[in-house]
């Protein structure tokens, strides 16, 4: 472990202000490159005064007072209670499976959301199905809710302490939920802050993300002035899974608060063959004014810790331009001969009845198996035929499409179940994603801290043996929580 400081410059409320770097520590190099440097606490200049931040250690209880609240935002990776039957492929190894399943998982997450003690907590991917019987433990703890009411298998939901807060209403737009939400008491009481749960469009949509985060910044204007607020003072905080991190436009609208045409993403491994591309051809504004990411203000640009942390597999399983890779049409070609155990070309009926409940447990289920059904039915066969076959190429582009639909860790399964080894080679550490993030109006809102999202032990265990990914036996979801304190101004 060692110790860095330095100085960068942020924006704050229109102003240059300097970030000053007290102290930072970062974890042993356990694995083939150095983890970033992690400040302890963070001193800026607004308006000539020296406001300080600091970082709050993870997995510890959250400041919450008259003068201050914190909030968490958490994907929580679908509940598989009475849905999501898939999970257990997200594990690199599920061992029993016991791990994956929904009561350790919800063991796991109980502890980690109650010992924060968090005034707001803002939840991606709950389930409609099961939503009230999941987060029963937070209503015990003297938690509100409220679950996005729009169709679809998963949704943004909101918990606030309501000793401390109430909620006056409620906006449901295109994967977004906004709150207005009134202090109860302290020397804050009667204030309302807006508080925004995104679970942004995913893939090669940043156009579509920046309209969700336009319409949702729109309407929660509209609110304000409703509720007879201004705007320039009006206090918010918009977090949740953003499925994109780096200079995007989300980010543009937020920070600069316009986007224009000429605006070019730039910095996400994951939208590849994206660069360049225009985002919208008519200027975006929201009327906030601008917005700073907590974690950027608290470690400093560009080193806001992950937020995802997976198997390394993306580059290995896809090129560039979305075509399979060389070493990962090989492996499909060997993956798919394991299953011929006739040792004919084609698999026989028996055979792709076996490759399925290798993949997928039960048959029936799953996107494998529509795609051979398809597959089948474009040859003239039927599934259930006994002379039923699954060519070579039927496999092929039946794991293509499972990585245009970012399946990558549903392949990474599929490979490890027919093979006994995937494309992932541990000890080269993970995939580090940001796409996880909380921002907030520096006008109205004081940044106290932000909670790191790992501990030293955690750190080792993931940049050194035995090379944990998420989810794992100590963490119910591929994403980390990010959670944050401030203080109303």
């Amino acid at each position: 472990v060692h110790s860095v400081s330095g100085t960068t410059a942020v924006l704050v409320a229109g102003a240059v202000a300097t970030t000053k770097t007290v102290k930072a520590a970062a974890p042993k190099n356990v694995a083939k490159a150095a983890k970033a440097a992690r400040p302890a606490s963070t001193s800026t200049l607004v308006d000539g005064a020296a406001e300080k931040s600091v970082c709050f250690p993870a997995a510890s209880s959250l400041p919450s007072s008259d003068e201050v609240f914190s909030c968490i935002s958490y994907n929580v990776l679908l509940p598989n209670n009475k849905d999501g039957w898939w999970i257990y492929k997200y594990y690199r190894d599920p061992g029993d499976g016991k791990m994956a399943e929904w009561s350790a998982r919800q063991a796991m997450m109980k502890d980690q959301l109650l010992k924060a003690g968090a005034d707001f907590v803002c939840l991606q991917e709950v389930s409609d199905l099961s939503f009230e019987e999941d987060f029963a433990f937070m209503e015990e703890a003297g938690y509100e809710r409220l679950m996005h009411e729009k169709k679809g298998r998963m949704r943004p939901a909101t918990f606030w302490r309501k000793d401390r807060w109430e909620m006056l209403s409620a906006l449901h737009r295109d994967r977004t939920l906004i709150l207005a939400l009134r202090r109860r008491s302290g020397p804050h009481a009667g204030t309302t802050l807006l508080l925004a749960n995104a679970h942004l469009s995913a893939g090669h949509n940043a156009d579509r993300r920046l309209r969700q985060t336009e319409e949702a910044l729109s309407q929660a204007a509209k609110e304000a002035k409703n509720l007879g607020l201004d705007l320039e003072k009006c206090p918010v905080v918009y977090c949740g899974d953003l499925n994109s991190q780096g200079s995007t436009a989300v980010r543009e609208l937020l920070v600069a608060g316009e986007v224009r045409p000429d605006f070019r993403e730039s910095g996400d491994p994951t939208e590849k063959g994206q660069n360049g591309v225009q985002i919208t051809s008519k200027i975006k504004r929201q009327a906030f004014g601008a917005f700073q990411d907590a974690a950027e203000l608290c470690f400093g640009t560009g080193s806001a810790p992950a937020t995802i942390l997976v198997a390394n597999i993306d580059s290995k399983m896809m090129c560039d331009d979305n075509t399979l890779t060389p070493a990962m049409l090989e492996t499909l070609r060997a993956a798919f001969k394991t299953c011929c155990k006739s040792g004919r070309d084609v698999m026989t009926r028996e055979e792709v009845v076996s490759f399925l409940l290798s993949v997928n447990k039960e048959l029936g289920r799953g996107s494998e198996y529509r795609s051979v059904v398809a597959a089948m039915e474009k040859r003239g066969q039927d599934f259930e035929s006994p002379d039923a076959t699954l060519t070579e190429d039927d496999f092929i582009e039946l794991y293509a499409q499972e990585l245009e639909e970012g399946k990558f860790w549903g392949v990474e399964h599929d490979l490890r179940a027919l093979c006994g080894q995937g494309m992932a080679l541990p000890s080269e550490g993970p995939t580090e994603l940001c796409f996880d993030h909380m921002f907030f109006t520096p006008a109205s809102l004081r940044l106290v801290g932000v909670q790191e999202t790992l501990t030293e032990e955690q750190r080792q265990r993931i940049w050194g043996p035995p090379f944990d990914v998420l989810p794992n036996a100590w963490h119910p979801s591929d994403h980390l929580p990010v959670a944050a304190a401030f203080a109303l101004r």
